[in-house]
């Protein structure tokens, strides 16, 4: 026993890991998910409302379609038109399934109580295939439905249906179940590897910063209205790194590029910045929600840590470039990089070992 709960803990945690870590991914087919079962809500019910006209032993059911059309419609528009409840995805999964159960108990057990069910049993299968979710709260959700229908099946059905559906619905529940967490592991497995793939495309291999393709990216997004857009933008350059390179070899220069970029990324955490290896001995960085001032005291903080790396016994220095852009309308933010690169090139005519702002 305890054996196996150190597995079914191993799992859920290796679960919770890969959730985390994909989370925009899991959202994002989530909510693509929810936004197919409503679409699939409003054509299917207008069609068995319509039919319902020309299937007299059917009609009892329309007002049941028709109150499902109208959940559907609500659901739709509360999803769409409140972003904050897109925040909730999962809830919104969770109740428009609900909603499908609730029709097809009531087809089930209620409308027609001398036949089989049939429509529950596709929901069952079907609803632990489409969304992700912890295993636990899913299974939870379908047992929960499962008792409902058959404690109301053995009450309003004779015992041969009853027994039969909950055999049925038994049947595919567990199939549902076991071929849904399969698929469901099968999904974060390919997020993650995709995510990964990303990563290592954006990310440069010495410093582990964003790379050069990165920026181009981040350039290009800035363009668009919704981009959080930075407040100024830094250039830097390790000083007289080619003598450096010279005299210690290619390796050391690595580890120092490898040294540098570790502190770059500690100062991102710390000040809000993102961080580009540009080419060589170059990087860019941005830097969000500060003033002037701020931007200044950031590039001095720089500055004073890259002092304190020994590296070969001996300490590096580098010189900052600034541009500050505040609340300018920017069209093209490649004129600021220009004009960071442009006071990089005073600071290093001044004496290097220095900020200089444009």
């Amino acid at each position: 026993m305890g054996e196996l709960y150190r597995l079914y803990a191993s799992r859920r945690d290796s679960f919770s890991k890969l959730v985390a870590a994909n989370k925009s991914a899991v959202e994002e087919h989530n909510s693509r998910m929810l936004s197919i079962l409503l679409l699939l809500g409003l054509i299917i019910f207008p069609i068995l409302i319509v039919a319902t006209q020309f299937a007299n032993r059917n009609k009892g059911a329309i007002l049941s379609y028709a109150l499902g059309l109208a959940v559907c419609i609500i659901l739709w528009v509360v999803y769409k038109g409140i972003p904050a409840i897109r925040k909730h995805v999962v809830l919104g999964l969770y109740a428009c399934f609900s909603l499908y159960f609730l029709l097809s108990i009531y087809l089930s057990v209620l409308f027609s109580p001398d036949m089989r069910a049939t429509i529950l049993l596709c929901i069952f299968c079907i609803m632990p295939l489409t969304f992700i979710d912890k295993p636990t709260r899913s299974i939870l959700f379908t047992a929960f439905w499962f008792m409902t229908h058959t404690v109301l099946a053995y009450r309003l059905k004779s015992q041969l249906i009853a027994f039969d559906d909950m055999v049925n619905i038994l049947c595919f529940a567990t199939v549902g179940i076991i071929l849904g967490n399969s698929m469901l592991w099968t999904r974060l497995q390919s997020f993650d590897v995709r995510r990964q793939l990303v990563i290592e495309k954006q990310t440069d291999v010495l410093t582990g910063l964003n790379n050069r393709l990165r920026l181009f990216e981040t350039l290009e997004q800035l363009k668009t209205k919704e981009a959080r857009k930075p407040s100024g933008i830094m250039m830097l350059d390790i000083d007289c790194f080619k003598g450096y390179n010279d005299k210690h070899g290619h390796l050391a220069g690595d580890r120092c590029l490898t040294r540098f970029g570790e502190v770059l990324r500690t100062c991102a955490s710390a000040y809000r910045l993102d961080c580009f290896r540009f080419g060589g001995e170059e990087f860019i960085v941005m830097a969000y929600d500060c003033s002037q001032e701020e931007l200044l005291s950031i590039a001095q903080a720089l500055l004073i840590t890259a002092r304190g790396i020994d590296m070969e016994g001996e300490r590096i220095t580098i010189s900052i470039g600034v541009a500050y852009c505040g609340d300018e309308h920017i069209g093209d933010y490649e004129d600021i990089i220009n004009r960071s690169d442009k006071a990089l090139y005073q600071a290093k005519q001044n004496g290097r070992n220095r900020i200089w702002m444009n």
